[in-house]
């Protein structure tokens, strides 16, 4: 709990970015950031811990900082923090730490959840809140780190012109995707909220003219169109198997015959009575919507009682606790 807050508080107070055009005493992040010092100098002091920071100290003394004399050294960023938490980076990700601010909401409802049963449904909020902002630009930041590989594995027919993401989001897969097949097009179909803020990524990296968006909810509207493949990126956890299964046989009707259905989700491992840390992921997924994480026989038995052949299953170097499982409709 401390050090997940103290990275998070790093990251909200502004103190990474500051520290990115160069080192400074807490006195000069203090004043720049708008702190106390005293407090400044204690959170620093925890990043320095954590090996986010590193501290030089001056030439006049070697002595630990303390609230007498907080300025005899000044902090840079450590190779680790410029990677991750350096807005200019392509492996940026201080919005996702922004986001678990609202997940660390959700996490404090769980005792409430596990008494009524009544889970916190992350996808309720109105299309202007604020929050899907932070989730879907959350979800984009650790997309970029694992489209291109998942885009490089994806097997699709030859020449294909279109495919659906189903609740995609950000649209990041699909884009990337359509980069490796020039004649290819996407259309992202999710909620309101999520489509407002997806949008404005792709806009930003020039794929609106090949990656299109579209509201509506998968669980309700039918797809119209025939498509060379369709993908069901981390969803399935979202749902009950009921919807899962009604999900899959939408998409086949929605797929050209050979054309290609993808599932990127977590699947825990297959070892009855193992304990494993996936049980985290399950109780997340039960939190947020009221489901789980399935295992891998049960997105098997949906797919082929959906009417695709068996899947093949696809490990991803880059997401190493995911998996893709690809099946094609006969």
């Amino acid at each position: 709990m401390a050090t997940s807050r103290v990275v998070m508080a790093g990251q909200r107070l502004s103190l990474f970015k500051e520290l990115a055009s160069g080192p400074a005493t807490p006195e000069e992040l203090a004043a720049r950031c708008g702190l106390i010092l005293e407090g400044t100098d204690h959170l620093l002091k925890c990043l320095a811990a954590l090996g986010y920071l590193a501290l030089k100290p001056e030439p006049q003394g070697l002595a630990a900082l303390d609230f007498d004399n907080p300025s005899n050294g000044r902090y840079s960023l450590t190779r680790r923090a410029r990677k991750w938490l350096v807005p200019s980076s392509t492996t940026y990700i201080g919005d996702f730490l922004e986001f678990n601010y609202d997940q660390w909401d959700w996490w404090a409802k769980l005792e409430d959840v596990v008494r009524a049963g009544e889970s916190h449904d992350i996808h309720d909020y109105p299309p202007d809140d604020p929050r899907w902002r932070r989730y879907i630009t959350a979800m984009f930041q650790l997309a970029r780190l694992s489209a291109p590989e998942v885009a490089r594995k994806l097997p699709l027919p030859s020449n294909p012109r279109r495919i659906l993401d189903l609740a995609g989001g950000h649209g990041w897969f699909a884009a990337e995707i359509c980069k490796r097949h020039p004649g290819l097009n996407a259309t992202v179909i999710d909620l309101p909220g999520s489509v407002a803020i997806g949008s404005e990524i792709i806009a930003r990296a020039g794929m609106n003219d090949r990656v299109k968006f579209t509201e509506g909810d998968i669980l309700q509207d039918n797809f119209a169109g025939s498509y060379d493949g369709a993908l069901c990126f981390q969803i399935v956890h979202h749902f009950t198997p009921e919807q899962n299964l009604m999900l899959f046989q939408k998409v086949h009707a929605a797929v050209k015959p050979g054309g290609t259905f993808v599932v990127l989700d977590y699947f825990p491992p297959t070892h009855p009575g193992r304990p494993d840390s996936s049980a985290f992921l399950g109780m997340h997924f039960y939190l947020t919507s009221g489901a789980a994480a399935y295992r891998r026989d049960e997105i098997e038995k949906w797919l082929t009682q959906a009417g695709f052949l068996r899947p093949k299953r696809i490990r991803l170097r880059s997401m190493p606790v995911q998996e893709l499982y690809v099946s094609e409709k006969a």
